[in-house]
């Protein structure tokens, strides 16, 4: 059973949803959320001025998925205070021509980017249940594509389920947080990776886990999981360009769907969806 508690304060007849960063800031400082880049999703329809679920429709970014799933618009849905995201077989398979070879798509899973960009010195939190098949993804922050750089923050990724097709490093990646600061190999650079890596007692597609990532400065990203500081991140180069949040749920190469369509095609709906919680974007202010 899924259920949404949040806090509320009565004032009058004006009720405020209490909305605080699970970590402390630094003294004197408190963490205000930014509007824009935080969403509670207690609406009936994703809010199209925060994030785009179109995979084409954004304009600093346009990747469809990696095949062989496919990102689609309508496996996004705003219920009951969550944004839900599902995986599933495509009713006929899908060609794609848009990269230097045909990509073929058989399944399909679902991805929002943020409208609005945001660069360090901020904290950014999600709390969410992944699926429970073979696909996964998480929380992630992305630049634009320029040759020059193309930086990467993966706050968290993991998979829900695993299988005898695994890649062996892959087979605890059910039960997992893992962060990634990657610098992007373009034709003007080679690509550089630093991250960190823990394991909670209960599988990501079991609980409601909060991940959390303060990007401190353009050298140092500290890593939380529920509130709780699990590792720290020094990226290979200086990260202090501007990045959009992104949530995803794709497939990975290392942990292929299998030929019979695996969970992604059998298991139930409910089953087949990622839960997210919130998303949630704070700034440091001075304290009263």
């Amino acid at each position: 059973m899924r259920t949404k508690i949040q806090t509320v304060l009565i004032i009058g007849f004006l009720f405020t949803t209490l909305i605080n960063a699970q970590i402390e800031a630094p003294k004197g400082k408190k963490w205000t959320t930014i509007e824009h880049l935080s969403d509670e999703f207690n609406g009936n329809k994703l809010n199209k001025n925060k994030w785009i679920a179109d995979p084409e429709g954004h304009p600093d970014f346009d990747w469809i998925g990696r095949p062989p799933a496919l990102f689609k618009e309508s496996s996004i849905n705003i219920n009951k205070g969550f944004l839900e995201i599902e995986v599933g077989k495509l009713n006929k398979t899908f060609t794609s021509n848009k990269y230097k070879k045909p990509a073929i798509y058989n399944y399909y899973g679902g991805i929002i980017r943020a409208t609005k960009p945001i660069s360090y010195g901020h904290y950014f939190e999600a709390k969410f249940k992944m699926s429970k098949t073979e696909m996964g993804g998480g929380f992630w922050i992305m630049s634009r594509n320029k040759c020059d750089f193309k930086h990467e923050i993966d706050i968290t990724e993991s998979v829900g389920s695993i299988s005898a097709l695994t890649e062996e490093w892959g087979k605890k990646w059910n039960k997992i947080m893992h962060s990634n600061t990657i610098h992007r190999q373009t034709s003007c650079n080679e690509a550089k990776r630093s991250q960190g890596v823990m394991f909670p007692e209960v599988k990501n597609s079991e609980k409601y886990y909060t991940y959390g990532c303060w990007w401190k400065s353009p050298t140092e990203l500290l890593f939380y999981l529920d509130g709780k500081h699990v590792y720290t991140v020094n990226p290979p180069v200086d990260f202090d360009q501007e990045l959009f949040l992104h949530f995803s749920i794709e497939s990975y190469d290392w942990n292929p769907i299998p030929a019979d369509g695996g969970k992604v095609a059998s298991a139930s709906k409910e089953d087949r969806t990622a839960y997210i919680d919130y998303i949630r974007t704070y700034k440091q202010e001075n304290k009263n």
